[in-house]
C-alpha cells in the first residue's frame, strides 16, 4: 500500500457485479490465480449462495436485499499484524452505519457488527502470505440492508432499524469512502487511535459478561485486545488470553 493508491483505492479498478455466485471471496481468490489484479478490485453480488463467515459459518442473505462483496488489498504488513485489517474493516462498517444514522452500534470480537444486540454485518478476511508478510488480502463483507425477516437468527438490518428501504449502491459508496480513510491509517501512528476506537466500541469491554468456555460458562470483562487479535479477559480469579474460537459470548 502507498498513500497515493490508498486515496483512490477503488477508483478506476476492476469491478465485477454478478446476479449470483457461490462466494465473492472464493471468486476473487480464483481470479487471483489466473491474473495479477490491482489493489481495489471488487466483486459484488446480489445473491451469495455459499457465503462463509469466520470459521466457515454460513452467511445467509436474501437475493437482492443486502450487500455481499469482496475486495482486494495489498497491505504489505507483517503476518503478526493481520488483526489490524479486521480493525479497520470493522470500524469502516461501524462508521458507515453511523453515517446513515443507525444507533446503538457495537463490535463483537473479533469482527461482527451488532445493532441493538443483533448481528447486522460480518467480515471474512483471507490473506496470501509470503515470507511472513501479507502481500494480498481478500476482504469479504456481508451487510444486512433491506432484508426484514431472519427466521430464528439473532440478526437485524438497516431497514429494520430505520423503517425505510435504502439504496445498496449508495451504502457501498459510503463504505468505500470511509474505508479509503481508514486504510491510510494502517501504516501510520494513527493506527493506535483505531485500536482504541475498536476497543471502546467492543461488546463486553470493561463490562462483565457471560461466556461459553470449555463446555462451561464463565463471567469476565474484556480488558484488552492485543495486536495479534488475542482477547484478554479478566475473571474473578485470573486473567485469560484467548484466541479465535476459544470463547463465545452468551
Amino acid at each position: 500500500m502507498n498513500n497515493n493508491s490508498a486515496k483512490t483505492l477503488f477508483d478506476n479498478k476492476t469491478y465485477v457485479f454478478m446476479t449470483e455466485c457461490l462466494s465473492t471471496n472464493d471468486y476473487l481468490l480464483k481470479l487471483l490465480k489466473k491474473k495479477n489484479y490491482e489493489e481495489g478490485t471488487m466483486i459484488n453480488t446480489s445473491y451469495q449462495k455459499g457465503g462463509r463467515g469466520q470459521r466457515n459459518n454460513e452467511w445467509l442473505s436474501e437475493k437482492g436485499k443486502n450487500l455481499t462483496f469482496s475486495f482486494l488489498l495489498e497491505p504489505n504488513i507483517k503476518l503478526s499484524n493481520q488483526f489490524l485489517l479486521h480493525i479497520i474493516t470493522s470500524i469502516s462498517i461501524f462508521k458507515t452505519l453511523l453515517k446513515i444514522n443507525i444507533k446503538n452500534i457495537s463490535i463483537k470480537w473479533p469482527n461482527d457488527i451488532y445493532v441493538n444486540n443483533k448481528k447486522i454485518a460480518g467480515i471474512l478476511i483471507e490473506n496470501l502470505v509470503y515470507r511472513k508478510f501479507i502481500h494480498k488480502s481478500v476482504i469479504g463483507v456481508g451487510l444486512n440492508i433491506n432484508q426484514v425477516n431472519f427466521s430464528s437468527l439473532n440478526a437485524t438490518s438497516i431497514i429494520n432499524e430505520t423503517m425505510k428501504k435504502h439504496n445498496l449502491n449508495q451504502i457501498i459508496q459510503i463504505f468505500k469512502s470511509i474505508f479509503n480513510k481508514e486504510y491510510l491509517k494502517l501504516n501510520s501512528n494513527k493506527i493506535h487511535e483505531e485500536f482504541d476506537y475498536y476497543k471502546k466500541n467492543l461488546i463486553g469491554y470493561q463490562i462483565e459478561k457471560k461466556y461459553e468456555y470449555n463446555s462451561g460458562v464463565i463471567k469476565g470483562k474484556i480488558i484488552d485486545v492485543l495486536s495479534d487479535g488475542i482477547l484478554v479477559i479478566q475473571t474473578k480469579d485470573s486473567i485469560m488470553k484467548l484466541n479465535f474460537g476459544d470463547i463465545r459470548l452468551v
